[in-house]
This record gives structure tokens, C-alpha cells and sequence, in this order.
């Protein structure tokens, strides 16, 4: 599959460095800088830059364990506590897995048919509204921009990992479905619309997800500027928590307390664990020197 190639922006501008981001059809996605005619690729960076930005995602691997272990242990409350029936079998997680499974029933004839996901268009378009939308969030302007089955870009004048990122760490199409949510009490007499929500929530949501495991592996450049061991784990954490929260909105036995108490245990066993692991450690190595020094 050819890579695709950065574009160029056309002129550079007074007010500040240009950014541009490409995504060819969730392929590829190139990265550029342009400031007084001079272009500063990503993926030029120096070598101490990427060891900087792998050190401190390797630094964030403990929020790993911390997270996916409360993650874990808030779904078990919820599937042991409930009743009168198991968590997984509640009227609302069996309406976001219809949902789930309706998108991963449709994904399955995208592949047969086409050999990849659709639609692509759809994607490529929430892809970019995430850029443009954490541009905005982060003070920039967004001075053009391009969304086509084919690929899309953004130019902005500014960049941090939030942006490069933010398409990834948050499911676009859910937004409008969480917004909904929240006013859900206003159309409580409506027939069927909280299930509707419901649907809608697993069917974006696994959009979300499932796009970003096949794009991810397909060289997404927007990872280059953050660094690719940061980047993966950035967007781990986001979805892991994101998760988590679900359960905790759909599971009325679990509270916001409850959630952060499994958080707490975690970490409790995530430093236990790390402390036991020192502690071998010093043993191994003080009996290595007591026994090369009466050697």
C-alpha cells in the first residue's frame, strides 16, 4: 500500500507556525510545520527528542496496570453485585451490545465486500472534527481544511500531542449521543428513546474503536510527533478510562466512589507489587557481590 505524502501548504503565514495534518483515507497521516518558508518535518525530529518521549511513555506504564486492574474490578463488582439478573445481562448493556454487535455485523460485510471498513468518508470527517475541535480547545485557528473519502488535512497554527491525538482518545460520534443523554430526562415520555441512546452509544463506540485498531497499525504519522510508545499509551489510558466510566454509568450498583476505590486498590497492589520486585532485586544483587567479593 503506498504511503501517502505530506502536503505542502501553499504560503507560509505572519501570525505563527503552520500546521498541517493529512489523513489519506485513514491510512497515513503526515505531519508538517511551516513557519517563514522553512518546513520542520515530524518525522526528522532528534534522536534525543524520540528517547525523551519514549522514556516518558514507558514512565506511564504503571497507570496501565493501575487503571486496566480498576477497570477489571469495578466490571466484576457489577457482574457479581447485580440483581436480579448478572450485569451483562441488564435490559441496558444488552442495548449498547446490540448496538456493538450491530456495528461489528456490518464491519464483518464491509470486509467481505470492500476488504475494509466503511464508511470511510464518515470517519475520516469525525477524524478531523476531533483535530479542529482540540485546535479550537487549545487557542488555535483553524485556517483550512480538506475531508474526502480520499483523505483529509487541517491547518492550524497550533500543535501539541492533544491535537495529534484527540481523534483517538475520544469516539466523535458519541458526543452528540452523551449529549443527548445528559438532557435524556427532557423525552423521558418518549417511547423507546432511552434505548435508542442506548443502541446508538454501542454502535459509535465500537466505530470508534474498531477504526482505531485498523488505522493505528497502518503508520499513522500523527503518532511521530508525540512519539509512538507515548502515543499508544496515551490512547490506551483514554479508552480504558472511557470504558470504565460506561460501566459505571450503566451499572446502578456501581458509584463514582466505588470506581475510585478500585482505583485506590490498584495502585495499593500496582507499589506491592513493584516494592516485592525491588526488594528480589536487591537480594539477587547483594548476594552477587558478597559472592564475587569472597571469591
Amino acid at each position: 500500500m503506498p504511503k501517502a505524502k505530506p502536503r505542502k501548504s501553499k504560503s507560509a503565514h505572519s501570525d505563527g507556525d503552520q500546521l498541517e495534518l493529512i489523513n489519506q483515507s485513514g491510512r497515513n497521516l503526515a505531519v508538517q510545520s511551516v513557519a517563514a518558508g522553512e518546513e520542520f518535518g515530524i518525522p526528522h525530529r532528534k534522536l534525543s527528542h524520540r528517547l525523551w518521549n519514549a522514556l516518558v511513555g514507558v514512565s506511564l506504564l504503571p497507570f496501565v496496570w493501575i487503571f486496566t486492574g480498576a477497570f477489571f474490578n469495578t466490571f466484576s463488582k457489577a457482574a457479581a453485585g447485580a440483581t436480579p439478573v448478572p450485569f451483562w445481562m441488564t435490559h441496558d448493556f444488552l442495548m449498547v451490545g446490540l448496538g456493538a454487535a450491530g456495528w461489528l455485523a456490518w464491519l464483518c460485510i464491509s470486509f467481505a465486500f470492500w476488504k475494509q471498513p466503511r464508511p470511510i468518508r464518515a470517519y475520516v470527517l469525525g477524524h478531523e472534527m476531533m483535530h479542529m475541535l482540540m485546535a479550537r480547545l487549545s487557542g488555535g485557528h483553524i485556517k483550512d481544511c480538506h475531508i474526502s473519502r480520499d483523505g483529509g488535512y487541517i491547518v492550524t497554527n497550533r500543535y501539541n500531542f492533544l491535537i495529534a491525538l484527540a481523534p483517538y482518545l475520544w469516539p466523535f460520534y458519541s458526543v452528540p449521543v452523551l449529549a443527548a443523554w445528559t438532557f435524556s430526562a427532557l423525552w423521558k415520555d418518549v417511547p423507546y428513546f432511552r434505548e435508542a441512546l442506548l443502541v446508538l452509544l454501542g454502535l459509535t463506540w465500537m466505530l470508534h474503536l474498531t477504526f482505531t485498531l485498523w488505522v493505528l497499525p497502518r503508520g499513522q504519522t500523527d503518532l511521530l510527533g508525540p512519539g509512538r510508545v507515548f502515543s499508544l499509551i496515551i490512547i490506551y489510558l483514554a479508552n480504558i478510562l472511557l470504558l470504565g466510566a460506561t460501566i459505571v454509568m450503566l451499572a446502578q450498583e456501581i458509584t463514582w466512589h466505588d470506581y475510585g476505590g478500585h482505583l485506590w486498590a490498584s495502585t495499593k497492589d500496582f507499589y506491592e507489587w513493584a516494592g516485592a520486585i525491588f526488594d528480589r532485586l536487591v537480594s539477587f544483587f547483594g548476594e552477587w557481590l558478597r559472592g564475587s567479593a569472597g571469591a
